[in-house]
């Protein structure tokens, strides 16, 4: 049998209790308890290479995303993954990367960060390059762009500029993925991509990735950026064990996700 592939999707990684943001602790429990239910995590490039072969895997397979590259992922996150060995790929809003860091920001909850003055809520370069092995990139627009617009000339210059700053901070990459701030995207806009030499794109269309039949510029990712004191911990465990369960068996999957997609 070959599986889907699912893709977990997170924003903020810190202690603080905030819309789209689970704690370090809650983090280290999802991954461990995905892996002990028989998931693989697998890397940026893994997951474009088997997207490149046309062929759903084997094993069930699973890829983390992280949108829009916040500063507490390095500080929160990345211990996380790095001491339980996870890959993952990261999604930056391109214009908010700064070279260093003078000083650490103090917590602010997510929706009043401003893309265009908080740049020290998001990663710097040295940061961006001190997570490399364990932590693919790419772009999300140059300014967390709305990509559901008829605007072609707005459209070619975020991309364009987004990419030619993923280019900058890695001068070997060949292959450049996309991910549509807060979802939002039109035919224009995959147009647009395929113009720009990006070879595939990720939505929050909710549902696993069959290689075999999927839209490469509206690939399906999984939320898993919330949860709630109210439900606590074990509710949020059990609503990921079964979106994996899920998303990952092909026929079941399709059908939530076009359930999901009428609602």
């Amino acid at each position: 049998m070959n599986y889907p592939i699912c893709i977990l999707t997170l924003h903020h990684i810190h202690p603080f209790e905030d819309w789209l943001s689970v704690s370090p602790q809650l983090l280290s429990k999802a991954l461990i308890n995905t892996k002990q239910k028989g998931y693989n995590f697998i890397s940026y490039e893994k997951f474009i290479e088997i997207l490149q072969s046309g062929k759903n895997p084997s094993k069930k397979q699973v890829l983390l995303s992280i949108d829009d590259g916040y500063f507490d992922v390095y500080k929160y996150g990345f211990p996380v993954l790095k001491e339980l060995k996870i890959p993952s790929v990261c999604f930056l809003i391109t214009d908010t990367i700064q070279e260093r860091r003078q000083k650490e920001p103090v917590f602010k909850p997510h929706k009043e960060i401003d893309y265009v003055s908080d740049v020290e809520y998001f990663l710097t370069a040295e940061e961006i390059f001190a997570m490399r092995e364990w932590m693919a990139f790419d772009s999300h627009t140059a300014s967390h762009y709305n990509c559901n617009t008829q605007n072609k000339e707005s459209l070619e210059f975020e991309l364009h500029t987004s990419k030619h700053k993923i280019a900058e901070l890695f001068p070997q990459k060949d292959i450049f993925g996309f991910c549509y701030p807060r979802g939002k995207f039109n035919t224009l806009s995959q147009e647009v991509l395929r113009e720009c030499g990006y070879s595939f794109a990720f939505s929050t269309i909710e549902g696993g990735v069959c290689v075999e039949s999927c839209d490469p510029f509206a690939i399906k990712r999984i939320c898993i950026s919330s949860t709630s004191p109210k439900r606590g911990e074990i509710d949020y465990l059990k609503r990921l064990n079964a979106k994996l369960f899920i998303y990952s068996t092909p026929i079941l999957g399709s059908l939530k996700s076009k359930f999901k997609a009428r609602k």
